[in-house]
């Protein structure tokens, strides 16, 4: 009897091992796919990061002299929204033609602008265009510029209301995009003399100052769109928080703080 009972739990203790066994080995292929799906989604991340940095690197152009800023620009080459003595500072580096960055104003637009109005943040807007290669007749380029006249003729009210409208308007990657026409229409409805920016279109009054101002950022360090930063740090954001929740979260830190 003794014999049977030493027997049954050494067949016991060798299933347990055997269990164990498996168990480690499962475990040991979910790390291994674990670390595969990170780093294939790390070398996609590298990839899209260096394709960027690559693209605003080609845009930029050494002959800057004699560039033509627009009336209302900051040295930075910025537009400002809200109160100068707001306690927060938000910057965001952006192009018109960047889904992304379509995608993040359609997210967090309404929460910086509930900031903005009650005075804790004041906004900067540094517009660039280095995805004229996403269409074909160099939109990025073309919507800035165009936004570059508005402000000239109507000042940052209409620069931040046109903001908005090229954004609720962008056209599809690798299509012709809007017209010069729509774009001085858009401006328009922006509070603009339409004609008066069409006429500084054709004359491409701006198109150094578009230039200068997108190599100005890759001299920077700005090599992706959209780019946020919080009273001078940048904005870090990840897959496990909504963009919302981190702006929101960094503002009232930094609100605090003051």
């Amino acid at each position: 009897m003794t014999s049977n009972k030493n027997r049954r739990a050494a067949q016991r203790s060798k299933a347990s091992e055997r269990v164990k066994a498996m168990q480690a080995q499962e475990a040991a292929a979910a790390r291994r796919r674990r670390a595969l799906t990170v780093g294939v989604v790390v070398v996609v991340a590298i990839a899209a990061v260096v394709g960027i940095a690559i693209a605003v690197q080609s845009s930029r152009d050494d002959t800057t002299a004699n560039v033509t800023s627009p009336a209302g620009v900051t040295s930075d080459n910025g537009v400002l929204r809200g109160k100068d003595d707001a306690p927060v500072h938000v910057v965001v580096y952006e192009d018109f033609q960047c889904p992304v960055c379509k995608a993040y104003e359609d997210n967090v637009g309404s929460t910086l602008t509930s900031y903005i109005d009650d005075g804790t943040v004041q906004m900067e807007y540094r517009p660039i265009a280095f995805l004229d290669r996403a269409s074909t007749t160099d939109y990025s380029s073309r919507a800035l510029a165009t936004a570059a006249c508005a402000l000239d003729d109507g000042g940052p009210k209409v620069f931040n209301k046109l903001h908005e409208l090229l954004f609720a308007n962008q056209p599809k990657e690798n299509t012709a995009g809007l017209t010069d026409d729509a774009l001085a229409k858009l401006a328009g409805e922006a509070g603009a003399d339409q004609d008066a920016v069409a006429a500084c279109q054709s004359k491409g009054t701006y198109d150094g100052w578009v230039k200068d101002a997108t190599d100005q950022a890759s001299q920077d360090g700005i090599n992706g769109t959209p780019t946020y930063f919080v009273d001078g740090d940048q904005v870090a954001f990840t897959q496990d928080e909504d963009p919302k929740t981190t702006l929101t979260r960094l503002i009232d830190e930094a609100a605090s703080a003051q």
